[in-house]
């Protein structure tokens, strides 16, 4: 995940990486801090929401659970935690959920790095 700002007047920091393939349908990662927290650097309490996006067009609705895991260059310390999310075209975008990291200071450590290495873990559920 790379950073990157809103054109806001005040300007907000986001994260996001680039498309990536899974399922033959493209996505995205977007992530943000403190919950878009008006002043998020006044608090002494960080935290990173993500959501998953879909980018890709799809015929059936997609029911996928999925968990975010340290990345392969990653030194961060997370708790994995599945979730689960109806994709469709009406539904592209999952609910923001909480990264599992253990407390703030992780979270300082994830927003110091210049890029944040994270590995996304998907399964297709069938019905």
């Amino acid at each position: 995940m790379r950073p990157y700002r809103t054109d806001d007047f005040i300007t907000k920091l986001y994260f996001e990486t680039s498309r990536f393939t899974a399922f033959n349908l493209q996505w995205v990662v977007k992530s943000n801090v403190n919950d878009f927290q008006k002043n998020p650097n006044l608090s002494t309490r960080r935290s990173l929401n993500y959501q998953l996006v879909l980018k890709s067009k799809v015929a059936n609705p997609l029911n996928l659970h999925y968990m975010i895991l340290k990345g392969p260059y990653g030194e961060t310390k997370i708790d994995p935690a599945i979730y689960q999310f109806e994709f469709s075209n009406e539904n592209t975008e999952s609910h923001y959920q909480m990264l599992p990291i253990p407390g703030s200071c992780e979270c300082n450590k994830l927003l110091a790095a210049k890029t944040i290495s994270l590995r996304v873990i998907m399964f297709q559920v069938t019905k």
